[in-house]
């Protein structure tokens, strides 16, 4: 079990850092790799035994933990996008304001 529980917290900490840096396809593939680690553990343990109970927790821990850095992960990108939209509306030429106007112009 202390082999399969280094395992577990290696890969873990790897999906943790993939959906940090926002990698999300490599995150996609770590977590594969830790499902199919935390099955072989799990059925090496007998029926009953306590220490699936704490495996269930650290996964449903870790789960919502990577849901919660996700959404908030799209809500950043959504909030960025929002913001440059934001400016390419003010600017016509994405970032090149027009000279500012005199006040002797005359608009006709």
């Amino acid at each position: 079990m202390n082999a399969g529980a280094a395992e577990l917290e290696v890969l873990a900490g790897r999906l943790r850092a993939r959906v940090a840096e926002g990698r999300y396809a490599e995150a996609q593939a770590v977590l594969r790799d830790y499902c199919g680690a935390l099955r072989k553990t799990a059925a090496g343990l007998p029926r009953g035994d306590a220490r699936l109970a704490r495996l269930e927790h650290d996964w449903e821990r870790l789960a919502e933990e990577t849901r919660r850095r996700l959404l908030a992960g799209r809500a950043h990108a959504g909030a960025r996008l929002a913001r440059l939209a934001r400016m390419a509306k003010r600017s016509q030429f994405y970032g090149d304001r027009p000279p500012a106007r005199r006040t002797w112009e005359w608009l006709a």
